[in-house]
């Protein structure tokens, strides 16, 4: 079950979406929550080539940059205490500084579940894609994540969405969300996209038989389509209105192909709906 959720924080929209989503969580669970903000030290006073004479001018700008950067961070955490406040929730806040990708993996050690916005950027900048240190979260991240966008897509919907491939990736995606609790109170819907209607229903009746163990009941949706899986998993969110997608994070093809290729990368771009990722 999840006792303990961490959030990170920073200025971008699917930050403030994944705070929500954080609060909305912990109530349900009755689970710690934890925000985490992250000066990135090592980015802003990064060494760089400088005109001869210019070192005390370099130190007397990244003094400047260091300061306005850590109150930024100190007035993320300050709103994020507020807000849980405001929602009857009781969170912590940890301070970090360093290296944000390592700092965030560090610190995840101590807890169950990392909730983390697609575009969020711990160097104050505008972004209009998934950056590199949400890449290297999820992909080296020893927790599950989930991944908000700058809107929470139907979250007053009890429905949740598995996409499952019947590779090792998506089964273990599953299987963690069975076991930390992540379907409690939700109708749980299993879709298998392949172009052979056989293999397609196979997929989705393994997963429910799993799911079945487990006391939960699913929904099965065997989907015989040559297309992209994610567009036609698309146009079964258009259908069920799910408030999350769980799915594999790796694999081989299909849905659970590398991360930031194929499913998932056309699944962050192409909706707000919140992506439950484990690897």
């Amino acid at each position: 079950m999840i006792k303990s959720i961490l959030v990170t924080l920073d200025e971008s929209q699917s930050s403030e979406s994944a705070k929500k989503f954080g609060v909305d969580l912990a109530k349900l669970h009755k689970a710690n929550l934890t925000g985490i903000g992250v000066l990135d030290e090592p980015w802003i006073a990064a060494p760089e080539a400088i005109p001869l004479g210019g070192a005390a001018f370099k130190v007397e700008l990244d003094e400047q940059l260091l300061h306005d950067a850590k109150r930024r961070v100190h007035k993320l955490e300050k709103n994020f205490s507020s807000y849980c406040t405001s929602q009857n929730i009781s969170c912590s806040i940890i301070d970090a500084t360093g290296v944000p990708a390592y700092a965030i993996e560090h610190f995840m050690t101590e807890h169950d579940l990392l909730i983390i916005g697609k575009d969020s950027n711990f160097h104050f900048t505008a972004t209009e894609d998934t950056t590199i240190s949400v890449k290297q979260i999820i992909r080296d991240n020893p927790r599950p994540v989930i991944v908000t966008g700058p809107e929470l897509s139907h979250q007053g919907s009890t429905h949740i969405l598995v996409a499952f491939d019947g590779t090792f990736a998506s089964s273990r995606a599953l299987h963690m969300a069975l076991l930390i609790g992540i379907f409690k109170g939700k109708t749980v819907h299993i879709a298998s996209v392949s172009n052979e209607t056989d293999k397609a229903r196979d997929w989705v009746n393994i997963a429910a038989k799993l799911c079945q163990n487990h006391d939960i009941k699913v929904e099965c949706h065997p989907i015989k389509s040559s297309e992209k899986p994610a567009k036609a998993l698309l146009g079964l969110c258009e259908d069920l209105k799910p408030s999350l997608i769980v799915m594999g994070a790796f694999g081989h093809g299909g849905i659970s192909y590398f991360f930031m290729g194929s499913c998932a990368k056309d699944l962050l771009k192409s909706t707000n709906i919140p992506l439950f990722v484990y690897h």
